[in-house]
């Protein structure tokens, strides 16, 4: 999500970051090979996971972290922007109501951010997940970006 939606903070092409509010507001994340891996595990442990959600993650980090990491691996200071998760909350509202395209996404990357809400986080520890159970790696920020960025 992070390369093919800038709107969620990085535009990975043009080596820029939009850090909504302070850049703090944790979330949790998983890597598409965590997504595969989530799925074969739970396949491979039935009784485990019968009949109930499965929570995975591979990482949990912040917007600061991840644009460190970004500069530190592409080895480029990136331009950075401030806005906060309010006003693109606002602005997600306002295309709702005039019926305009991307209101969803503006919508969703607001509760993200939203400073000291926690509502991109998924589980306050890996522990409280079944990432261990279902083979889930935990990753890095530095890994994460290397990954989006083909490394």
């Amino acid at each position: 999500a992070l390369e093919r939606f800038p709107l969620m903070g990085f535009d990975v092409a043009k080596r820029e970051a939009v850090i909504y509010d302070s850049g703090t507001e944790e979330f949790t994340g998983t890597t598409l090979e965590g997504i595969g891996q989530g799925v074969v595990g739970a396949l491979t442990h039935p009784e485990q996971t019968r009949n109930r959600a499965v929570k995975v993650m591979s990482i949990k980090t912040c917007q600061n972290e991840l644009l460190k990491a970004f500069e530190q691996v592409t080895g480029q200071k990136w331009t950075v922007r401030r806005d906060t998760s309010l006003r693109l909350l606002e602005s997600g509202r306002d295309k709702q109501r005039e019926g305009k395209a991307g209101w969803i996404l503006e919508l969703v990357v607001s509760q993200l951010f939203l400073e000291g809400e926690g509502r991109g986080v998924l589980a306050k520890a890996r522990e409280e997940t079944d990432s261990e159970l279902l083979g889930v790696k935990e990753e890095t920020a530095k890994e994460v970006v290397c990954k989006v960025l083909g490394l």
